[in-house]
Order: C-alpha cells, then structure tokens, then sequence
C-alpha cells in the first residue's frame, strides 16, 4: 500500500526526496541513468549485437529514460513538481521533451496552473536548454 502524498513544503523536504508515488524521479535515480549511460563495459550478452551500429558509447537508450531524466531535471532546477510528459522527439539537435508542471496548485484540482516545459538534453542525457512555452489551467482543452 503507497503511503499518502504530502507536499514537500510541508514535510520541510526537498523535491528531490518525493517518493516514487507521486511519479517524481529522485536525484538517486537520476544519476543511476547517467550512470547507466556511461557504463564502458563490454558484454557477451546476445541481446547487444542487436543494438542499432551507429550508436554512441555513453548514450541514453529510449525514449522513456529520456523523459524520465527530463523530468527529474526541470523538478531540480524549477523546484516544481511534474505532472506528466506530454512530448518526446529525437531531432538532430538533441532530445525534445515537453514536461507539464505544476505551478501552483489550487482547489478544486481542476483549477491548477500547469505550465509546459521543453527541455533539449544531449545524447547521454545531460540537460542544454528549457523553457517554459505556455501556462494553462488543469481544466482548459488544448487545441490541435
């Protein structure tokens, strides 16, 4: 059984210690990516010859990671709290990842502002740029 959510404000802790529950990656986790990332060790494994040839040493596999460490990124810098990832691309410039936030939380919960977030993080994951490009309530629709 998870154990209820409390602020971190609350509790006098960081965003960096937020449990799992809430869907936030801790610093821990984060630094276990890139360590994962930068691991030189050569395998045996059967299951890496099928790994794509033009592939970096030092890169961070899939999508998935790399939203992971876009979010724990924009939590540690921002100090906000990340709802979701609404957007992941691979441009020839880097990871595009958009993370919503929230940036202030009201009740009902239907009248949160949000704010989207696009990081560009490297090919290990290292972040290079974010901004934030529009701020919403919890309960406007989104064109398009």
């Amino acid at each position: 059984m998870s154990q209820p959510f409390t602020r971190p404000q609350e509790q006098g802790a960081s965003i960096a210690d937020e449990s799992l529950d809430t869907g936030a990656m801790d610093a821990t986790e984060a630094s276990n990516l890139h360590a994962l990332a930068d691991t030189d060790a050569v395998s045996d494994d059967p299951t890496m010859k099928t790994q794509p040839i033009g592939r970096r040493r030092g890169e961070v596999r899939g999508a998935a990671a790399i939203a992971q460490l876009a979010k724990a990124e924009l939590e540690a810098i921002t100090g906000l709290t990340a709802d979701h990832v609404s957007a992941v691309e691979n441009r020839p410039d880097g990871w595009h990842v958009v993370v919503d936030l929230i940036e202030l939380r009201r009740i009902p919960a239907a009248t949160d502002v949000l704010a989207a977030y696009e990081a560009v993080l490297g090919p290990t994951g290292e972040l290079v740029s974010y901004r934030r490009t529009r701020r919403y309530f919890r309960d406007q629709m989104m064109e398009g």
